[in-house]
């Protein structure tokens, strides 16, 4: 059994929601990874989450992680929490669909590089490399085939993350290379749990709740309380996610 070495902290700095960049809508099997760059030199990763979240009901476009040379701030749960769904990549085009059977905005995570300015880019490139390469490790990618680029999804419009690879020397190829190598390098042997250990956990905890949160959620929806439902409705699922997380841990296949 293998773990990933945790390198760098990920803050997590929810954006309010339900809203337009964040709908509070839970994202579908994480198929893939696209990269980003800001577009906007000098501007930091606590500066872009701010203003995404001044302007959280202006428009939807948005991403999960933005990383600079000092942190990684995730907006938007993914890494830190129950996944959610971010509008990074337009639903008009139709090259996510081609290579990877469904919609960005639907399937994968978004992480954005700032760059430039008073922006360390060396620093920056180092924890933004690893998040790829963590986000491969925790959602059971190919960093080798799971990553692509904004620009290579959405050609016309979109050249991220080049402009920041540019100032590095950098090209796609080398990045993803970079993210092949750095996944190889964080993954640590460990220890694995018991299967019959992490079944008794599920069973005993994790399963009666999943069911209580389950009768809950039903209860709120029949009773017309929404919001308590949704609530509900998160809270059981990260049962699940759990669960699944001490069957990985003791070598067992998720459910």
């Amino acid at each position: 059994m293998t773990s990933f070495k945790m390198k760098y902290p990920i803050t997590p700095r929810y954006l309010t929601g339900p809203s337009k960049r964040r709908p509070s809508l839970p994202l579908d099997c994480c198929r893939f990874m696209v990269a980003h760059d800001t577009g906007n030199p000098g501007s930091t990763a606590a500066a872009n989450v701010s203003y995404y979240e001044r302007s959280r009901n202006d428009m939807s476009s948005s991403a999960h992680v933005f990383v600079d040379d000092k942190e990684i701030i995730e907006c938007i749960p993914f890494l830190t929490g129950p996944a959610e769904k971010a509008y990074h990549v337009i639903y008009d085009v139709k090259t996510d669909n081609a290579r990877y059977g469904a919609d960005a905005n639907d399937a994968a995570g978004g992480a954005e590089l700032c760059y430039g300015g008073k922006i360390d880019n060396q620093e920056a490139y180092k924890r933004y490399v690893w998040v790829m390469a963590y986000s491969c490790y925790r959602y059971g990618l190919n960093p080798a085939t799971d990553i692509t680029g904004h620009y290579i999804l959405d050609p016309a419009r979109r050249t991220d993350p080049q402009n920041a690879l540019r100032l590095l020397g950098k090209t796609f190829t080398d990045f993803v290379a970079d993210v092949v190598k750095e996944y190889s390098e964080c993954l640590e042997e460990e220890y694995t749990m018991r299967p019959e250990d992490a079944n008794d956990i599920i069973k005993t905890f994790l399963s009666p709740a999943w069911f209580n949160f389950d009768a809950q959620m039903k209860q709120a929806l029949k009773d017309g309380r929404y919001d308590n439902a949704k609530q509900c409705l998160q809270y059981r699922d990260h049962q699940k996610f759990l669960a699944n997380e001490l069957r990985k841990a003791s070598g067992q296949p998720v459910e």
